[in-house]
């Protein structure tokens, strides 16, 4: 099993297939894997990779349709691999997937979420997003 080169925080809003798929990628890359409930929808990103961060507002309790993929401390060469073998392994693109950075540690898995789909709509229509 290759070395643990990063983490990756997955949460599954898709079929118990699409979660067993994509873990064992992971498995394979080498890579830790924090599954995230909706439950803790609410916590910030950061703090599930142990980055001291303070708590984003409270919120009331959401729940998201989508499934996200928020991967920490991978090198690029090793994300690019990874994002390869998810599409090889059949998950689908129109997974959400993060990386998480200084500017979006403190947000709450809701608040990622929401930048992620202004993003995605930025894209689909044409335009870059901010």
């Amino acid at each position: 099993m290759p070395k643990s080169q990063g983490l990756v925080l997955y949460y599954n809003a898709s079929t118990p297939q699409e979660a067993a798929k994509a873990r064992l990628v992971f498995i394979r890359m080498g890579l830790r894997i924090k599954l995230i409930s909706t439950e803790e929808l609410g916590q910030a990103v950061g703090s599930f990779a142990g980055l001291a961060v303070p708590p984003p507002p409270a919120a009331d309790p959401v729940s998201i349709e989508e499934s996200i993929l928020v991967f920490s401390g991978l090198p690029g060469r090793a994300l690019d691999q990874t994002l390869a073998a998810l599409r090889k392994a059949g998950i689908p693109r129109s997974v959400y997937k993060a990386v998480l950075t200084p500017g979006n540690a403190s947000w709450s898995f809701y608040q990622l979420y929401q930048e992620l789909c202004k993003e995605r709509q930025a894209i689909e229509d044409g335009n870059s997003p901010d």
